[in-house]
């Protein structure tokens, strides 16, 4: 019994043994054909859309990574709206891989933004270059020469955008250029307005000017008086209102002068011949004229509305020297006439009116 037992497994072991070697046999057929035939590659998917097959997922990965995070040159970012799928498969050995295909579709569901540098003026962009040293360089450029009177309010601002545009050198030069030539044009020709119109005020001013001295030398005036054997004319027509050594209200001394009440703008004459030693603006005297006769004799004429001589200048008893005014410390129109001998005033009475 035990013999046929062993006889038994013996023939099965060995009968098992032929089984496992024609299956390992034509496992290795079929394998080998399998090679022969076909592949092991991947499939690449988005959106469950097969766009390629390639042998490495890893190396595909790394390129897509690379190309999404690319910032060279004017790139800002890149956005990828989904990112693609792998699966391992077999494919017909004839079958090429689609690397190119791959990263072409990539890049069509890749959304670039550029950075890129305006030129303004006033906050409005006139060009669009490259770089910031470009924008900088062309607006040094358009500044040079150019009146520092004349601000175009020239500025650099970053662009975003999704596509890239820029404008060359020259034709950013040549916009700029232009918009130069403009403002230049405009400030010159506001200029010469304006010189025109300060010009047209001075002839004006001097016309009025010399209105007011027709008029002033419209009436002359004969001698009527000496002193220290000079002959003396009296300065101007008109009424006494205060005489010499009088006092009011208005001032703290006594009068040093006599005041002849007049219409405003009416000329003054010099008493007599000399020389102008002053010819300005003097506290309560308001605009003053001194006239230096000689002989230690000087004449005063006070609160005039215009000075028409300045120190230094000869005039005599025909010379219109002032027009009648209310400068100074003055209740209205009228001439305030001072003569002093050796600095110390006299009665201009004793001499003229």
């Amino acid at each position: 019994m035990n013999f046929i037992l062993i006889n038994w497994v013996k023939y099965y072991t060995k009968e098992a043994f032929k089984t496992l070697k024609l299956v390992t046999i034509g496992s290795a057929i079929i394998i080998t054909m399998v090679c022969i035939k076909y592949k092991p590659v991947y499939k690449v998917t988005i959106s469950g859309e097969t766009i390629g097959f390639v042998y490495n997922e890893e190396i595909i990965k790394a390129k897509i990574d690379k190309y999404i995070n690319d910032t060279t040159g004017n790139i800002a970012f890149r956005e990828i709206s989904e990112l693609p799928e792998y699966e391992l498969q077999l494919i017909d050995r004839d079958k090429e891989t689609q690397e190119k295909e791959i990263m072409l579709a990539i890049d069509n569901l890749t959304t670039t933004t550029y950075k890129t540098y305006a030129i303004t003026s006033n906050g409005e962009q006139k060009a669009i270059v490259s770089s910031q040293e470009e924008a900088e360089n062309i607006i040094n450029e358009i500044k040079t020469n150019l009146n520092e009177n004349i601000d175009l309010k020239l500025g650099v601002a970053d662009v975003y955008s999704t596509e890239y545009k820029v404008t060359t050198l020259e034709e950013a030069k040549n916009t700029l250029n232009t918009l130069k030539t403009e403002k230049v044009t405009e400030y010159e020709t506001k200029k010469a307005e304006e010189e025109k119109a300060a010009q047209a005020a001075l002839e004006a001013q001097k016309a009025k000017i010399n209105m007011t001295k027709s008029i002033a030398v419209a009436t002359p005036v004969a001698p009527t008086g000496s002193i220290n054997g000079m002959a003396l004319s009296i300065p101007v027509n008109g009424s006494i209102s205060s005489r010499f050594g009088a006092r009011s209200g208005s001032r703290s001394s006594a009068h040093t002068g006599l005041d002849i009440s007049t219409s405003k703008g009416t000329g003054i004459r010099a008493i007599s011949a000399g020389t102008v030693v002053y010819a300005g603006y003097k506290g309560s005297y308001g605009n003053l004229i001194i006239v230096d006769h000689g002989n230690g004799v000087q004449s005063y004429y006070a609160h005039c509305n215009a000075l028409y001589v300045s120190a230094g200048q000869s005039v005599d008893s025909s010379t219109t020297i002032a027009a009648v005014g209310s400068t100074g410390n003055s209740t209205g129109p009228h001439l305030h006439l001072e003569i002093r001998i050796n600095g110390s005033p006299v009665n201009p009475q004793n001499y003229l009116y």
